[in-house]
């Protein structure tokens, strides 16, 4: 009890005194040990003292005898205790602390081995690396992850050493901490290690941080030595090798690049073009040019990417003759290249690939012919709006044209029975911006498509430089009518437009019910066909409001086509609302699940008044889209965030149509190849809510 008033009169007299006078009772206060520090330490707890007196007492209080007591203090729940004990005994202790430092490596709590962490690193040297290397040796992860920390600090020829040891450990986490501890130096003496490292490594994690810092410290010679990386399986850790060779390679880099594109894995021969991509150099053409005649599409889109970028009369003159290529998918590269690249020299080839067999050509060839912008390509391209697979690109390709036969030739096709081909001419007309032609842009208001009358508004807007609405398009027409009849009133409207032959464009709906055979084999057939009649019960009236054109029954769902877009879209959200709503009625055994899919593209009819073609085969293949199909792209979706059921996936035609739309809502989900369906194409969802 006597001891406790003395120490509390200590205290109160330390307090009261000015600064200079107090250093007699601290000293008085000290002899005590750690119950007059435990005395000062309440006093200030009890907010007696200051912050900026507590840590001069706290100077004053200090010496060798109570450094382990300063050492507890750091692992204080107050922080600025911690804070005053880390400043004395970075200032007091130095060296002389280092041993009791690492001694409380291996005991405290977390808050004192981050404070003893950071004064070690400010310490720094020999001495502290010498001490904390033995700790090395033993069987305490958590220690050895400490020590790691505490030499990423300090560096050094030796703390690199023991560093580089632990890339051999056993224990994935102490290897994965060794690793970001040598990474964090950004010193070039790690980067042979790390590649060494990297040789061996079996987990992508590890892989990932070393190509990360190879990428930011490393030189040429060490590029080179990530090249076999690129066939590691996991797609982010080729992307990281390629990204970490682009930022340190020259161009010496080249002819192993061009030697890997040999190799039979397409991982490697692609992310090899993506670099030959960024690094555009001359060097390259010829491996390049070789590339477009790889047997894969996402090589020779590359390929292409890149000549276009390097442009020189040489590439031009090597790709045209590719155009008498045997093999569709390098005529396909050629004239996608002359998109790029409009060069007047592939004039009469171009217009020679309106001819070929294989209509992504055809089409490539109408475009790369608006490109060059010559009057004389109209007399070619006009013909292929007869050719149902690439009519569309013919209003395209006269908007890049311009000039009076084009714009003649475009307004004539706003009154065309293809609801696409009118879109087409609309925004064609946009391009060429000449305000001779507003008068007929007006009148595609009037047009009974919703997407040919937007936009037509649209092009409006871009011409005047106003926010024009319909009702303000539809009165100044109606204004003009009537001076024209004599005052009398005349309404206006537009025809229907007609279908022509046994070629529709259509909107184009899959609806599948998920896991119907499953459920099928698991409670009987009866039970499944329930389960159909309960989502026909939601199916057939809505398919009557949004006015279905064509549906039948595929077994366990349906097939469905719309004449409007919008009309399958806002379908699609309702059946997928009502599924939800219905669930929430019945047990759980008895609730559907269904995936609907929505395309938009051309159907040819048989006898039976069934749709066939490459949409209708689309359509079915993006209803079925896996997360295990997915090709991760930057802003999509991970495979783990993709939806299995109750879920509306659209295509990137769709997606276009609708990008304006602010009734309708899309998630970016990434790319996949469709069975059956050349190329690679971005998915998208459809929101409900």
């Amino acid at each position: 009890m006597f001891k406790s008033f003395k120490l509390n009169r200590l205290v109160s007299s330390i307090v009261s005194l000015p600064g200079e006078k107090h250093t007699e009772p601290l000293h008085t206060l000290r002899e005590y040990g750690q119950d007059g520090l435990a005395a000062l330490i309440h006093a200030f707890k009890s907010n007696k003292i200051a912050g900026k007196d507590m840590k001069s007492y706290l100077s004053t209080f200090y010496d060798k005898s109570v450094l382990d007591l300063f050492i507890k203090l750091l692992g204080d729940s107050k922080e600025a205790l911690r804070d005053f004990s880390m400043e004395v005994i970075e200032k007091r202790g130095g060296l002389s602390a280092v041993g009791p430092l690492v001694d409380a490596i291996k005991d405290g709590n977390f808050l004192q081995k981050r404070c003893v962490v950071s004064l070690l690193k400010k310490v720094g040297g020999t001495a502290v690396t010498d001490k904390v290397m033995p700790l090395l040796d033993g069987d305490d992860r958590e220690v050895k992850g400490t020590v790691l920390d505490i030499l990423s600090g300090i560096g050094g020829e030796k703390g690199i050493e023991s560093m580089v040891r632990l890339l051999s450990a056993s224990d994935w986490w102490v290897r994965k901490k060794a690793v970001t501890a040598l990474c964090r130096l950004k010193d070039p003496a790690i980067i042979d290690p790390l590649l060494s490292q990297l040789d061996k490594e079996k987990d992508p994690k590890i892989k990932k941080v070393v190509i990360q810092t190879i990428g930011e410290i490393g030189n040429a010679d060490s590029a080179k030595r990530l090249l076999p990386q690129l066939a590691e399986d996991d797609l982010i850790v080729r992307q990281m090798v390629v990204e970490a060779v682009e930022k340190t390679a020259d161009v010496s880099i080249i002819p192993h690049i061009i030697d890997s594109m040999k190799d039979a894995d397409v991982n490697v021969r692609r992310s090899g073009v993506e670099i030959l991509q960024k690094i555009k150099d001359p060097i390259a053409i010829t491996s390049l040019i070789q590339r477009l005649q790889d047997p894969d599409w996402w090589v020779r889109e590359i390929a292409t990417d890149a000549l276009a970028d390097i442009r020189t009369p040489e590439i031009n003159e090597q790709i045209l003759k590719l155009f008498e290529s045997g093999d569709e998918n390098v005529r396909r590269a050629a004239v996608e290249f002359f998109k790029r690249v409009p060069d007047k020299i592939a004039y009469d080839s171009l217009v020679t690939m309106l001819k070929d067999s294989d209509w992504w050509v055809r089409e490539k060839a109408v475009e790369a012919l608006g490109k060059l912008k010559d009057e004389k390509a109209i007399e070619h391209i006009l013909p292929m709006l007869d050719d149902a697979d690439v009519r569309l690109a013919v209003p395209i390709a006269l908007g890049e044209i311009g000039g009076e036969k084009a714009t003649c030739t475009l307004c004539d096709y706003l009154k065309d029975p293809d609801r696409a081909v009118r879109q087409s001419a609309v925004k064609a007309l946009g391009t060429i911006n000449n305000q001779k032609t507003l008068p007929q842009i007006k009148e595609a208001v009037l047009d009974e498509d919703p997407t040919v009358s937007e936009a037509a508004l649209n092009v409006i807007r871009e011409m005047t430089g106003r926010t024009v609405r319909a009702s303000d398009v539809i009165a100044e027409l109606e204004r003009k009518q009537q001076t024209a009849a004599g005052g009398s009133a005349v309404s206006i409207g537009s025809e229907k437009a007609k279908t022509k032959g046994t070629i529709l464009t259509e909107a184009i709906l899959v609806l599948d019910l998920a896991n119907f055979t499953e459920t099928g084999s698991k409670y009987g057939d009866q039970f499944a066909m329930k389960l159909k009649e309960g989502l026909m019960q939601i199916v057939g009236p809505l398919a009557k409001t949004y006015k279905a054109q064509f549906y039948k029954s595929t077994g366990d769902g349906f097939l469905m086509t719309f004449p409007e877009l919008l009309n399958a879209l806002k379908f699609s959200k309702e059946v997928t609302c009502g599924v939800v709503d219905s669930n929430q009625k019945v047990p759980e055994k008895e609730r559907i699940a269904i995936r609907m899919a929505v395309h938009e593209g051309e159907t040819r009819i048989d006898d039976n008044g069934d749709r066939l073609g490459t949409a209708v085969n689309m359509t079915f293949r993006v209803e079925g889209i896996s997360p295990k199909n997915l090709f991760i792209d930057e802003g999509g979706m991970k495979p783990e965030d993709i939806p299995l059921v109750n879920r509306i996936m659209v295509t990137e035609a769709v997606n276009r149509e609708i990008a304006d739309n602010k009734e309708f809502e899309t998630v970016y989900v990434g790319f996949f190849d469709l069975k059956g369906i050349s190329g690679r194409h971005r998915i998208f969802q459809l929101s409900v809510n």
